[in-house]
């Protein structure tokens, strides 16, 4: 959401901007992985008849279904029960007080170990309103209690080799397939809720059916509906199967495909086929990032399907309905965002959408669709709701049959601009859902594009894109190592034929627009970064290194180059003997060779 400009102090400005944000949070509760564990909580403290604590306000549909989950269901549950050990629905504290069994699980937990809660009772030190009257309890194969992750380790002989997540790693990932598979079940019983009443929760938003989103379309749009079984849903990934975070997102984006009754296909390294297998999920090797897309796309084409591509962090999928703003302005466009319905809809359902647009659309017709690039579609409010010149960012998008577009394997960053641009040139157009929107974690996983970003490589990508599309991009001042492109609408560098995203995220047509400059303009500001020079030497020529030494600094960036292409060494930079930044030229290559430091192979 974009935030209105403020006057007065900055001191004013920061307290105004944090009031707004806390409303937005608080107006757009939905289902969480949290929400049947805070159900619990709040039923538990009230069944306490404390006064002195406060108690969350939960949504009735939580309420009852939290109560629905069988203990075995639940994450506290062990993940294996030695024998003879207590049935947890007996479990009680060394005092008699009942333990029940919870909704979370500590990462470090091990397998025979389980955890409940307790209620509290009030103390001298208990204040009014207070957040207290629970206790997480850690109950051990034999039934006894702990409040205390030292105590337990004690208690299990591990005094010296504390519980680490290794040990809990197992009880992690039934935790994150437990907790996906209850949010699809919440958010189902939220929509029968809607159905039965009539109106749908203030508290608590599901998915919303396919049927009332699908009557956004016209009638000859649902007639280009794709039937479910005509897609093909793949999920690139990496090095994320054995991160207790990465387990978490990958069973949520597997859970919201097979409630919406797709298996996906997920296109991983070599190194992390088994760790994805033992999750239960369907794995093939697909290699790096583009080689992974492109194999992707081959299958489809093979199977004849529409191939969906998704990341393995998108926690939902969101689409706004509304009417556009006549006035171009922060404020309008936020009011507009506002008043518009919003629906939270499954991945299929987002995605056969898509397709639908795609095929029922004037021509040229468009092989390729996806979703805005950014979190909040408050921009978009004075343009189109579809547009057809635009970046496709690659999170999540839609290729239909009969497209043979590939990915350029030489990108290993950036490659969903190429991807876009290779459409357009190829097909005429794309489809981009202006308000549809995706939530999604971008740089901060690990694994992934994410081991590969930093600034040289950014930069080296960067310069393919401007070899290969002269005056559509340009980098955009306010992100460092980012661009923004900016499409023409045919070879001829007409200034009226341009369309834009720009660094704001708004979506413009250079047509009567004030705002977007036009072509000669854009041109001045475009710094074109081309493909290094490579002289004599083969561009595809692989650098190597021969064991020999110099001085630090030489011997420094001999190992950043080697194991590159000629034509990847000269877009390096490196760090100079007085520690300044140096571009890797022809004379330092040549320098290199000379004295035997590199080979060529």
């Amino acid at each position: 959401m974009v935030l209105p400009k403020l006057s007065g102090g900055k001191s004013d400005n920061n307290r105004l901007v944090k009031q707004k944000a806390a409303k937005m949070r608080k107006a757009d509760k939905r289902i969480k992985k949290s929400s049947l564990r805070s159900a619990m909580l709040s039923i538990l403290k009230t069944s306490s008849g404390r006064t002195d604590i406060a108690i969350k306000k939960t949504s009735k549909v939580a309420n009852k279904t939290q109560d629905l989950i069988a203990i075995e269901e639940r994450a506290g549950y062990p993940v294996k029960r030695g024998k003879g050990s207590p049935d947890p629905k007996n479990w009680v504290t060394a005092t008699g007080c009942p333990i029940i069994v919870d909704f979370a699980r500590s990462k470090w937990l091990p397998d025979d170990w389980g955890q409940g809660v307790k209620i509290t009772e009030k103390i001298w030190r208990s204040k009014p309103g207070g957040s207290g009257g629970i206790l997480t309890c850690y109950v051990a194969p034999d039934g006894k209690s702990f409040f205390h992750k030292e105590t337990s380790e004690k208690y299990a002989g591990r005094s010296n080799r504390p519980f680490t997540e290794k040990d809990g790693f197992n009880g992690t990932v039934r935790m994150a397939k437990l907790q996906a598979q209850q949010a699809i079940q919440l958010a189902r019983a939220a929509i029968k809720d809607q159905d039965v009443n009539g109106s749908a929760s203030k508290e608590m938003i599901g998915v919303d059916s396919d049927k009332d989103f699908f009557a956004l379309l016209t009638p000859a749009e649902r007639k280009c509906l794709p039937k479910t079984d005509s897609l093909h849903f793949c999920v690139v990934s990496a090095r994320r199967a054995t991160s207790v975070a990465g387990v978490q997102d990958i069973m949520m984006v597997e859970f919201q495909l097979r409630e919406a009754g797709v298996k996906p296909t997920w296109y991983v390294d070599e190194q992390s086929l088994k760790d994805y297998q033992s999750l239960g999920l369907k794995a093939v090797v697909g290699g790096k990032l583009t080689p992974a897309r492109n194999k992707a796309l081959k299958d489809a084409r093979k199977l004849g399907k529409v191939c969906i591509q998704c990341s393995d962090d998108i926690s939902a999928w969101e689409y706004r309905d509304g009417k556009m703003t006549t006035v171009r302005s922060d404020d309008a466009c936020n009011a507009a965002h506002a008043k518009a319905r919003r629906f939270i809809v499954s991945p299929v359902a987002a995605a056969r959408f898509i397709c639908a647009k795609m095929r029922a659309a004037e021509a040229p017709k468009p092989k390729l669709g996806g979703v805005y690039m950014l979190g909040s579609c408050s921009r978009t409010w004075h343009n189109d709701p579809f547009a057809r010149q635009h970046f496709i960012i690659g999170d999540f998008f839609v290729v239909d049959v009969g497209s043979k577009v590939d990915f350029d394997e030489e990108m290993k960053l950036k490659e969903d601009y190429d991807f876009a641009c290779s459409h357009i040139k190829k097909h005429g157009s794309v489809m981009r859902c202006q308000r549809m929107t995706l939530t999604v974690k971008h740089y901060s996983n690990v694994g992934g594009a994410v081991a590969v970003r930093n600034s040289p490589e950014e930069q080296r990508n960067i310069a393919i894109l401007h070899s290969k599309w002269p005056g559509v991009f340009r980098n955009n001042p306010k992100r460092k190592n980012e661009v923004i492109m900016r499409w023409k609408a045919d070879s001829s560098e007409r200034s009226d034929g341009m369309f834009d995203d720009d660094e704001d995220g708004s979506s413009t047509s250079a047509k009567g627009s004030k705002a977007t400059p036009s072509f000669k303009k854009a041109k001045a500001v475009v710094k074109k970064i081309m493909k290094p020079k490579t002289g004599s030497f083969s561009p595809r020529a692989k650098i190597a290194r021969t064991g020999k030494t110099t001085s630090e600094c030489i011997t420094a960036r001999c190992k950043k180059v080697a194991g590159k292409t000629v034509e990847q060494a000269l877009a390096l930079t490196y760090k100079g003997s007085k520690g300044n930044d140096c571009k890797y030229g022809l004379s330092d290559l040549k320098y290199d060779l000379k004295t035997g430091m590199l080979k060529l192979r």
